[in-house]
């Protein structure tokens, strides 16, 4: 089958649309963590949305690498959602749709491209379906810290420390104000238990 009548490309195309989507959306999420003074809560959206745009330049990758000519249009019928919501409940809206691709979009799209011959393509697919799961697992995380109130509380003492001027301290709760550099709790240093 050739690769532009395939239904890989679409599937591809498809892909390449919604990371795309993804990292733009994780950043916006990443500005208004920001201007909440969250900034350890922006970097790792900033991370997420990093890796979404990596996932679509692989995609875009496929595709134009296996295009014969140099300008390709592909059609492709594809909701996307546009989700509008304060950041706590973007944080789970965003992990359950991490997790259908993971689970349900990825998986599929790599068994089609397999079935097509396309075995490099449906390895990739299945590889980027796993950091999914890996940034489902983060957003419900940040989702529940949040959501709980204990972004900043753990059970036993954990080593906090500030990611600005580096002072550390063993507590069960990390400080509202860092008693060195006096930065806002939204610089202590994530720690994901």
């Amino acid at each position: 089958m050739e690769f532009k009548n395939s239904e890989t490309i679409k599937n591809l195309t498809r892909a390449f649309a919604s990371e795309c989507q993804d990292g733009a959306k994780y950043q916006y999420m990443a500005d208004e963590a920001e201007q909440n003074n969250m900034t350890e809560v922006s970097k790792v959206l900033k991370i997420l949305a990093t890796n979404e745009m990596a996932h679509a330049k692989v995609f875009y990758d496929y595709i134009a690498s296996n295009c014969e000519s140099k300008e390709l249009v592909v059609d492709i019928k594809a909701s996307y959602p546009m989700e509008k919501a304060p950041l706590e409940q973007m944080l789970n809206i965003k992990a359950s749709n991490e997790q259908n691709q993971a689970e349900t979009v990825y998986p599929a799209f790599a068994k089609i491209a397999k079935k097509e011959g396309y075995i490099d393509i449906a390895e990739k697919l299945s590889t980027i379906a796993d950091i999914e799961q890996n940034h489902n697992q983060t957003l419900k995380w940040l989702y529940e810290k949040l959501k709980n109130n204990t972004l900043y509380a753990q059970k036993q003492k954990t080593l906090w420390t500030c990611n600005n001027c580096g002072y550390q301290n063993s507590a069960t709760k990390a400080w509202k104000k860092c008693p060195l550099c006096t930065k806002n709790q939204g610089f202590v240093k994530l720690v994901m238990q």
